[in-house]
């Protein structure tokens, strides 16, 4: 059974470090992560989102990182142009341990997100996926999202030599 918890608690800072490090450092989206970068990062979502992690059996099997988007470092123009930023949320983060991926849990963790989003904050959501996430991007738009803009983001191969960009899509849902 999956049991979800909504909390910034520091205990589990770093069982979502980890996590981020085999979502992000491995596989078809690998990339060099610098781990004071990412601690500073889980930092800041810490102290100003939210964090909704899953349990199965007392084992973190995935995490929801969210915070006010106006504190998105690449938001596009056009958004900070046609949205009211400070009446957004955005999910920095959704992330599934890779031997629990295609059960589920991503759109049962999105689904607790979008539940308890406050109302009298928020009038929309954002998130930003990689334009070769096929599955991630099913799963966005099967749950409302739909596509507003992209952008070119430049990432460190993972041996810390050389870079290639990503493409990354900017998805919207209204609360």
């Amino acid at each position: 059974m999956i049991v979800f918890k909504q909390t910034n608690e520091v205990l589990y800072r770093e069982a979502i470090v980890s996590l981020y490090i085999d979502c992000f450092a491995t596989g078809v989206s690998e990339q060099y992560i610098d781990l004071a970068e990412l601690t500073g990062y889980i930092g800041l979502i810490f102290e100003k989102g939210n964090a909704i992690l899953s349990f199965e059996d007392e084992i973190m099997t995935g995490a929801v990182l969210s915070l006010p988007l106006k504190y998105d470092s690449s938001l596009p123009e056009i958004i900070s142009r046609d949205f009211a930023v400070d009446n957004c949320i955005y999910i920095a983060e959704l992330m599934v341990a890779e031997q629990k991926r295609g059960k589920g849990i991503g759109e049962k963790l999105l689904s607790e997100f979008i539940k308890n989003v406050d109302r009298s904050l928020y009038a929309d959501i954002f998130i930003r996926v990689w334009d070769q996430n096929f599955p991630a991007l099913r799963l966005y738009e099967k749950m409302g999202f739909v596509p507003v803009t992209t952008i070119r983001q430049t990432k460190k191969h993972a041996d810390g030599n050389g870079t290639f960009d990503m493409n990354k899509i900017y998805l919207h849902k209204p609360v």
